[in-house]
């Protein structure tokens, strides 16, 4: 990543000349720096402390870009310790902007950064975005963070966990955004994915809660077959779900 090796020349500097306009002006040669080199090495106490104490002060700041960056830079290194850093801070101060522009920065950043897919870096952060989305009344943005995650080119591939599956079903169901819940379903059932008996339910309930009556009791009879999971099985419940899905547009 082109921010590493500026990055790791700004943490060695002394801890007495931490400042704002410190950060700052480092972040700036991380966006001017035409190097590529990805750092090998992991980051030490001391620097993960002094991420910790600019981190805050930049999000206080309204800096977003340039924590964004720094994070960036710092989860660029080998076996960055995530737990460690002050993602939570970050995230909630992002998650407050009127719009996804920020946001959408940090995780492309580390989409696009290397050891993406070596550490379990977006999972957790995609996450926590749509925990903050759906709890402060923004589950639109939400909708977003789905089609992100749904792009062909994520690394890895097919997204497969089920508890941010789970999540984001719960999250648009609760918001009567059923729609939604459906496309989340069909990209679960065409990715061959456990689709469990609490996330059926919710789907089966705001179904009803709309009225589509007729497409509640179809959805509940395929998944009852217990089919799903078989070539043929799975065909019919995505076929079914792109039928649903087609009808609520039109």
């Amino acid at each position: 990543m082109k921010f590493a090796a500026a990055s790791r020349a700004f943490f060695h500097r002394k801890p007495a000349s931490f400042n704002l306009s410190t950060p700052l002006k480092a972040t700036r040669r991380l966006e001017t720096s035409s190097t590529t080199t990805h750092s090998s090495a992991g980051l030490t106490e001391e620097e993960v402390h002094q991420i910790n104490d600019v981190v805050p002060r930049l999000c206080s700041s309204n800096h977003l870009k340039e924590a964004v960056q720094l994070i960036s830079a710092a989860l660029s290194t080998a076996n960055p310790p995530v737990g460690s850093l002050p993602l939570s801070i970050l995230i909630n101060r992002l998650a407050l902007e009127p719009d996804l522009t920020q946001p959408m920065h940090l995780l492309n950043s580390l989409k696009y950064t290397s050891n993406t897919e070596k550490t379990p870096i977006l999972l957790p952060i995609t996450k926590m975005f749509v925990s903050y989305f759906f709890r402060n009344g923004h589950p639109k943005r939400a909708v977003k963070i789905f089609q992100w995650v749904s792009r062909p080119d994520f690394p890895g591939g097919l997204m497969d966990n089920l508890e941010l599956y789970g999540d984001l079903i719960d999250g648009f169901c609760r918001n009567g955004m059923i729609l939604d819940a459906l496309r989340v379903l069909r990209v679960m059932a065409d990715g061959n994915l456990v689709i469990g008996s609490e996330i059926r339910f919710r789907v089966y309930r705001g179904l009803l809660r709309e009225a589509r009556v007729d497409e509640a009791l179809e959805l509940k009879a395929i998944f009852d077959c217990g089919t799903l999971g078989s070539n043929g099985g799975t065909k019919e419940v995505v076929d079914l779900l792109d039928r649903m899905i087609t009808n609520w547009v039109d």
